[in-house]
């Protein structure tokens, strides 16, 4: 895991990037396949955020288990409501989180970054 880390950690920098070639939904959701490329990828279902919020969550279920924010370990995906809109942010461990927002780069933040927002914590299933 840490390695992967590593390598994505050299791609802080890259544009944002709505969609796929094949047409399937990148967007926040780059840097976790980039750590873990054989989960599912999925189209937006509309333009309208709360059918993505509730369609990404469903997605999420599907490949993750809800944890605890004490139990956070590198690797794992904090989900939040940022500007009403879903938005992952993959955990890289020491308090910090790398991510990307629509007409942004890849960035690494503090977690301290989503301090007034609910957050969720997830681990992919089978991966640890």
């Amino acid at each position: 895991m840490l390695e992967k880390i590593e390598i994505l950690k050299g791609k802080v920098g890259t544009s944002y990037q709505m969609f796929f070639e094949d047409g399937n939904y990148c967007g926040c959701f780059f840097p976790i396949y980039e750590v873990f490329p054989n989960l599912p990828r999925f189209p937006l279902p509309s333009a309208n955020p709360e059918d993505n919020w509730d369609y990404g969550m469903d997605k999420i279920f599907k490949s993750a288990f809800e944890i605890k924010k004490e139990d956070l370990q590198s690797g794992d995906i904090l989900v939040t409501k940022f500007n009403n809109e879903l938005h992952v942010a993959l955990y890289i461990g020491s308090q910090r989180i790398i991510h990307v927002f629509r007409g942004h780069s890849l960035c690494i933040s503090r977690t301290y970054f989503f301090k007034n927002l609910l957050v969720r914590y997830f681990r992919i299933k089978n991966e640890k």
